[in-house]
């Protein structure tokens, strides 16, 4: 019943929300309209649901001949923020897409118009409680870089005079966001609602991991707390930056941060710097975050990789960043270790389980066949360092997709962020070999993996949760006996119910037999009142015998009734 009164609530309120934004759902539908999508709009029922039938009158206008992927694209530009960071997330899911999406989904930018200086000088009075002049000196007024979600300036500290940037949250972003997500939630269900093919990708829990992702991302503190992890992570690894936060002057909308000079790490050609070894230390910065830390930037485009004159790789922009679990990471490296082995039957396996499929379940033996077939066709004839990253896990995630095999968000950004450090790498270092770089680090993680005090300390764990597991089994069967005594009492109490059920309807069937007989031998009595020759009491003597019968059985009749 309480479910029953969630559901009905919940249901209620994004009704509410979306008639309070119903503007801004008019808004969408008009541009999916106009980039040729109005049969989509009509399969989903929008129409007959928000009255926006004349939108689809109007039918569409840029459709032409443009292919399908650009015209989403071009639909997520026009839709805002909120669509297009959602539209660069799932260009991380090459698990869901297809191949020619993801390539378009790729090339989305959330370059905006800045927004005017009093905005950021009130948004800096209300976060900071100072006007921006107490708190910087040199405040530029022409934003540095501006984007859908904040946009950033240069600045120096007031008494040190060290040079930083301040990253600037756009006013009613929060609001903006909250009233695109109820939409988003809307749209999705009735994805799922009028596409029943459409639940094999999950558009609710998609949308429920964007509204995850997003949330953190507008919540600076996120932001400045990855900062301080990378931080601690890359503690005395030389050639590799990250910007130090000033945590007393950032909040949920400001983020304060050393000043970055430099050229992108693509740009580096025109720089007098030692290419190969810039790229080859971001490489390894990329496999320590994936395989030792467990913790790795989530949007590695050339944007945010600057080269200092000291030939020192900086990374910019931790909104997005992914995080893998030591089971996670042990994954990887076995997928890795078979791929050096090219045990393409063990990289299924490893890759079926990653896809939280039953062992060996119903589809596998497909599954395998098809993997190992177009990895032997792809890789024949090659050694190790000629197979390209980039190539192996389009082909993983490709056979997977084509299988229904699921595959947690955290494995797609990983692989995504390895192809492109690769994709990256390679056009500044094309004889570059990515699978001999990761070599070292994967034997060592693989070698560590069997170390005997890890063995020791996985022996301890196990023990520990055999132990807990232990305990619970005793709380849980105590717990089951008391159950299946409750229902031994409970079915006791059910048949002595039945049972007194029983008696009380053969008492009554014996009253009925009883009183049927009384009935019957008071009948034959006055039948034979007439026609007996022997008298009793002035009285033929069978008739009274019968009179006798009748009053017995009817007096044991209505004594049984009584009880």
């Amino acid at each position: 019943m309480a479910t029953a009164l969630r559901r009905a609530y919940d249901s209620y309120r994004t009704g509410e929300s979306l008639i309070r934004d119903a503007n801004r759902l008019t808004q969408i539908v008009t541009v999916l309209v106009r980039h040729g999508f109005g049969a989509l709009v009509r399969e989903m029922q929008l129409d007959e649901r928000w009255a926006l039938k004349k939108i689809l009158e109007l039918g569409s206008v840029e459709a032409d001949d443009t292919p399908i992927e650009r015209r989403i694209v071009l639909a997520i530009h026009d839709l805002g923020p909120t669509f297009i960071k959602f539209g660069q997330i799932l260009s991380t899911r090459r698990d869901l897409l297809p191949p020619e999406l993801i390539v378009e989904l790729e090339t989305l930018q959330d370059d905006v118009p800045a927004m005017p200086i009093d905005s950021v000088r009130s948004t800096v009075r209300e976060e900071l409680g100072r006007e921006v002049d107490e708190v910087y000196e040199d405040f530029s007024e022409t934003p540095l870089a501006s984007a859908s979600i904040a946009q950033v300036h240069t600045a120096r500290l007031r008494g040190s005079g060290e040079e930083v940037v301040v990253k600037v949250q756009r006013p009613g972003l929060a609001e903006k966001i909250e009233a695109d997500l109820e939409i988003m939630r809307y749209l999705a269900g009735a994805l799922e609602r009028n596409f029943p093919e459409a639940t094999l990708y999950t558009p609710t829990g998609i949308v429920h991991q964007f509204e995850r992702a997003i949330r953190k991302e507008i919540d600076f503190h996120n932001e400045r707390d990855n900062i301080a992890r990378f931080r601690t992570n890359f503690a005395g690894v030389d050639g590799i930056h990250f910007p130090i936060p000033f945590a007393e002057l950032s909040t949920a909308r400001i983020l304060t941060m050393e000043r970055i000079v430099g050229v992108k790490l693509t740009a580096m050609s025109d720089a007098d710097l030692d290419i190969e070894k810039v790229v080859r230390s971001g490489i390894d910065a990329v496999l320590k975050m994936i395989f030792d830390d467990g913790f790795f930037h989530g949007d590695l485009h050339p944007g945010n990789l600057l080269v200092r004159a000291d030939a020192t790789l900086c990374f910019l922009d931790f909104g997005l960043c992914g995080r893998l679990t030591p089971r996670q990471r042990d994954d990887l490296i076995d997928m890795m270790v078979a791929l050096g082995r090219k045990d393409y039957p063990g990289l299924a396996r490893i890759y079926w389980r990653l896809g939280d499929r039953a062992p060996r379940g119903e589809g596998y033996a497909a599954f395998e066949a098809d993997l190992a077939d177009c990895l032997e066709r792809r890789f024949a004839g090659k050694t190790i360092s000629e197979i390209e990253m980039a190539a192996f896990f389009g082909d993983l995630v490709e056979i997977a997709l084509l299988h229904r095999v699921p595959m947690p968000p955290d494995y797609t950004m990983t692989f995504k962020a390895v192809m492109t450090m690769e994709g990256v790498a390679k056009q500044l270092v094309p004889d570059l070999d990515m699978v001999e770089a990761a070599r070292p680090r994967v034997a060592r993680l693989a070698a560590e993996r069997f170390d005997p005090q890890r063995l020791v300390q996985s022996g301890y764990d196990v023990v520990r949760d055999l132990s807990d597991a232990a305990g619970d089994a005793q709380q849980i069967s105590r717990a089951a006996l008391d159950y299946l005594k409750a229902a031994e009492n409970g079915l006791r109490d059910r048949d002595e119910h039945n049972l007194r059920w029983r008696r009380g309807y053969a008492d009554a069937q014996r009253r009925n037999r009883q009183a049927a007989l009384a009935g019957a031998c008071t009948l034959c009595g006055v039948l034979t009142l007439e026609r007996g020759s022997a008298v009793l009491f002035g009285a033929p003597a069978g008739s009274l015998f019968l009179f006798a019968i009748a009053l017995v059985l009817g007096i044991l009749s209505l004594g049984g009734s009584r009880r």
